[in-house]
């Protein structure tokens, strides 16, 4: 009986493998193929002129338009912003030029952020859990500062992990 099924199994098997190899054989005449030619000529489609927006957006600032301190030794801050959940506490934030945002990682769990600024206004820096640091705004622009997962350097995909700081 053990022997029969065995046997049974077997012979399923190879009537599968060799449907499956045999499957590929089975097509048609590929050779039987026409060459059509044509002869146009290809045309220039012309790109299309940029609208001016009613907006228009503040400069970019510069490279080292930020002076980061890491920890508590930084200036006097006036605006706090607390990062907690993987999310800054807002996504917008206006200052006046020279003015001193402190960052502080509230983060119950050890969650160690990179915080990236898009255009280079200052080199990347990481928090702690329960860290701060302290960033003052030297240059007028806008800002954008990007909280990123420390071990991947990717966003956390959540809404609030880019902060804009509109310095006037």
């Amino acid at each position: 009986m053990v022997k029969s099924k065995a046997l049974m199994i077997l012979a399923v098997l190879v009537l599968l493998f060799a449907a499956v190899s045999l499957s590929g054989c089975l097509g048609g005449d590929d050779t039987n193929t026409t060459d059509n030619e044509t002869n146009s000529t290809p045309t220039e489609t012309p790109a299309p002129t940029p609208q001016p927006s009613e907006e228009t957006p503040a400069p970019a600032p510069s490279g080292n338009s930020v002076t980061v301190v890491l920890g508590e030794d930084g200036p006097e801050p006036s605006y706090f912003v607390t990062i907690k959940d993987q999310k800054f506490g807002t996504t917008s934030l206006s200052i006046n030029k020279g003015e001193t945002v402190r960052f502080m990682n509230t983060e119950t769990r050890n969650f160690r952020h990179l915080y990236h600024s898009e255009n280079g206004a200052f080199e990347d820096f990481n928090l702690n859990p329960r860290y701060s640091a302290t960033l003052t705004f030297d240059a007028a622009g806008t800002y954008k500062i990007d909280l990123l997962n420390y071990y991947t350097e990717e966003p956390f995909n959540d809404a609030g992990s880019v902060l804009t700081v509109t310095v006037a």
